[in-house]
């Protein structure tokens, strides 16, 4: 979810392998960048909040929002997959929160969730949205 200062080398299975500020290697999931003005709710206790899906992957997403979370929260996350026109219903854990500046020109402000507890159909639904390429709808 975070564009790491040393990139990323893609590896077998969708994976890759990114380099963390302190040198550490680890491993995150294939992410599919969403275009611009992408939407999606994030409801947070009774109220829910538009916000903009900026990338989104089989483990979590960021989101473009100034919704009132805080890190170690979860809350649920509605996205409608396109071009099928099905609703996930995700539960998200608020992981980081960047409400003050954007951390890059692809992370702008905002906030970074990750998916919990998915049933089997919620998870292969957002595997095949993931992969899926987009200039061959």
């Amino acid at each position: 979810m975070k564009s790491d200062e040393g990139g990323g080398q893609p590896e077998m299975g969708g994976d890759e392998v990114v380099i963390d500020s302190s040198g550490a290697e680890r491993r995150r999931a294939f992410r599919r960048r969403l275009p611009f003005g992408r939407g999606a709710v994030l409801v947070v206790g009774e109220r829910a909040h538009i916000v903009a899906v900026a990338d989104v992957s089989i483990t979590g997403a960021y989101l473009t929002s100034r919704a009132p979370v805080s890190a170690g929260e979860t809350h649920l996350l509605r996205l409608l997959l396109l071009p099928t026109r099905v609703e996930l219903e995700l539960p998200a854990e608020v992981v980081r929160v960047s409400l003050a500046e954007h951390e890059s020109p692809d992370h702008p402000r905002g906030v970074a969730v990750r998916f919990r507890d998915l049933d089997e159909r919620s998870r292969e639904l957002l595997q095949s949205f993931v992969v899926r390429d987009p200039r061959r709808s």
